[in-house]
C-alpha cells in the first residue's frame, strides 16, 4: 500500500502532461523519461518475484567493490533498521549537505561567471555533486531495501534523479555560460530536498 501511494504521489507531481505545453522540448524529453524510470520502478517494487529477481541479478553482475549487505525482504525490524543506518540516512545526509552548498557556491560564482578561477571552483563543486549522487545510486542498487520500506527507497531514487537533472544543468552553465541553468538547477535541488523529505517521513510511516 505505501508503495502504491508513493507512487501516485509521484505520479501527480511528475507526470509530463503537468503543464507540458509550457516545457521546453529538452524539458519534455526528460520529464517523459522520468515518468517511464518511474513506472519501471513501480512495476520493479510492486512485484515480489520481479523484486527478488532483480535483487538476484544484482548480487550476480553488480560491479564495484562495495560489500553487499543482503536485507530480507520482509518487514522485520532488525533488516529495516540495518537498512536505514547503513544505507538511507546516511547516504540521504551526505546528498542533502553537499545540495546544502549550492547557494553558497551560487554567491560565490555569482561575483564573476566569467571568472576562469571561480568557474573553475564551480566545476569542482558540480564533480563532488556528481560523486556524492553517483555513490548513493551504487550503494542503494548493490543494498536493495527491504519490503517494508519499499516506498522510502523509491522516493529517495527519485530525490536522486531530481538531483542528477540540476547536476546537468550546472554542467550546461559550464559550457555556455547561460545563467538560466543555474535558476533551473537550483529549483531542481530543491525538489530533490523536498523529495527527500518525504523519503524521510516515509520511514516513519
Amino acid at each position: 500500500m505505501e508503495i502504491k501511494q508513493a507512487y501516485r504521489r509521484l505520479v501527480k507531481s511528475l507526470h509530463p502532461d503537468i503543464a507540458y505545453k509550457d516545457l521546453t522540448k529538452v524539458q519534455q524529453v526528460r520529464a517523459n523519461e522520468r515518468m517511464a524510470t518511474l513506472n519501471e520502478a513501480y512495476e520493479t517494487l510492486k512485484d515480489k518475484s520481479m523484486r527478488a529477481a532483480y535483487d538476484s541479478s544484482i548480487g550476480v553482475n553488480g560491479r564495484g567493490n562495495t560489500k553487499v549487505i543482503k536485507f530480507p525482504l520482509d518487514n522485520s525490524g532488525q533488516a529495516r533498521d540495518q537498512y536505514l543506518q547503513q544505507v538511507l540516512y546516511p547516504e540521504r545526509q551526505k546528498i542533502t549537505h553537499i545540495l546544502s552548498k549550492y547557494k553558497k557556491q551560487l554567491a560565490r560564482l555569482s561575483e564573476d561567471i566569467y571568472d576562469e578561477g571561480l568557474v573553475a571552483e564551480f566545476e569542482d563543486y558540480s564533480n563532488k555533486i556528481e560523486s556524492t549522487l553517483h555513490h548513493a545510486s551504487h550503494i542503494m542498487t548493490k543494498q536493495p531495501a527491504p519490503l517494508a520500506l519499499s516506498a522510502a527507497e523509491l522516493m529517495m531514487r527519485h530525490a536522486i534523479a531530481q538531483a542528477a537533472d540540476g547536476l546537468e544543468e550546472l554542467k550546461r552553465f559550464c559550457s555556455n555560460y547561460d545563467y538560466n541553468h543555474l535558476i533551473m538547477a537550483g529549483n531542481l535541488f530543491r525538489e530533490s530536498n523536498d523529495l527527500s523529505k518525504q523519503a524521510l517521513h516515509l520511514t516513519r510511516s
